[in-house]
């Protein structure tokens, strides 16, 4: 179900449709960035340090000799940890030439991949405060809603009392003051390592960002919205991730898990069908 789908009063411009055309992921060519670059040398640089100094010192593991309940993840911190005393004479000299050939690059485009109008038509529906582009929640379109039509859609979902629930204040602090004493006591009790304390320990956190795809596949022209609520780096989203990571293991031997739809269809390819049998599909409401 591929297309542009213009819900809005919006009449595009040939320019305008052939930029949507190229799809939301299309990454238009930009100048270089000399600092950008500087940066990821200096990431590589740390990396060979890093394997160099590994090189040397390898990691000792522990050998375990009794087993415990207690299941330990890999999750921590990312470490910024940074020998710098393994920067070799050999790694600078190629920091050094890398720079020589990042100052002789030219920060002009040699070639574009948008034309002069279409970089325009780019801009023009980036600035446009009266729609909200989003792609279709299922077969790949891209629909252009109204700003007010997303707005409508948006507060009809939040308006289900058995799913949201209005605040009137922003709660990190309170569950962040329940949430560390619930950690040190897993900690205590040896449920958590240090790393992972230190990883849950979540100190700057985001506020959860509430978003709706339209399912056109539903009504192409007044489409219900998917409700998503992105709550990456929020309060709760590395012990979502924690729980996940200790549950997924036991989830594959439920009989009734399925992985993706080929491992349903894998599935039916086995089964053997009996005269009246019926497969039915539903869609599942939390009420939580």
């Amino acid at each position: 179900m591929k297309g542009i789908f213009n819900l809005s009063n919006k009449i595009l411009t040939r320019s305008e449709t052939s930029v949507l055309n190229k799809g939301l992921k299309f990454a238009p060519s930009n100048r270089l960035d000399k600092f950008g670059v500087f940066i990821d040398l200096q990431r590589f640089k740390r990396k060979l340090s890093l394997k160099k100094y590994f090189l040397k010192q390898p990691v000792e593991r522990e050998v375990v000799q009794n087993c415990t309940p207690n299941v330990h993840t890999t999750l921590k911190n990312r470490s910024k940890f940074y020998p710098r005393h393994m920067v070799s004479d050999e790694i600078k000299m190629f920091e050094g030439l890398v720079m020589k050939d990042i100052e002789k690059l030219s920060t002009k485009l040699d070639k574009q991949n948008l034309t002069k109008e279409e970089r325009m038509a780019l801009k023009d529906l980036q600035k446009d405060p009266n729609i909200i582009i989003k792609p279709a929640d299922k077969g790949g379109g891209i629909v252009i809603w109204s700003k007010e039509s997303y707005k409508e859609e948006a507060l009809r979902l939040l308006d289900d009392n058995s799913t949201y629930t209005k605040l009137t204040k922003d709660p990190v602090s309170e569950i962040r003051h329940k949430l560390i004493p619930f950690l040190q006591e897993g900690l205590d009790k040896n449920i958590l390592n240090k790393s992972e304390f230190d990883y849950l320990s979540i100190e700057f956190t985001k506020v959860p960002h509430f978003y709706i795809l339209p399912k056109v596949h539903k009504d192409p022209l007044k489409p219900p919205g998917r409700p998503i609520v992105a709550g990456i780096d929020s309060i709760s989203s590395r012990l979502s991730e924690y729980v996940d990571v200790l549950l997924q293991p036991l989830v594959c031997k439920i009989p009734s898990h399925l992985k993706d739809t080929i491992s349903m269809l894998q599935l039916l390819k086995g089964a053997i069908w009996q005269k009246g049998d019926l497969l039915v599909t539903c869609d599942v409401h939390s009420y939580i």
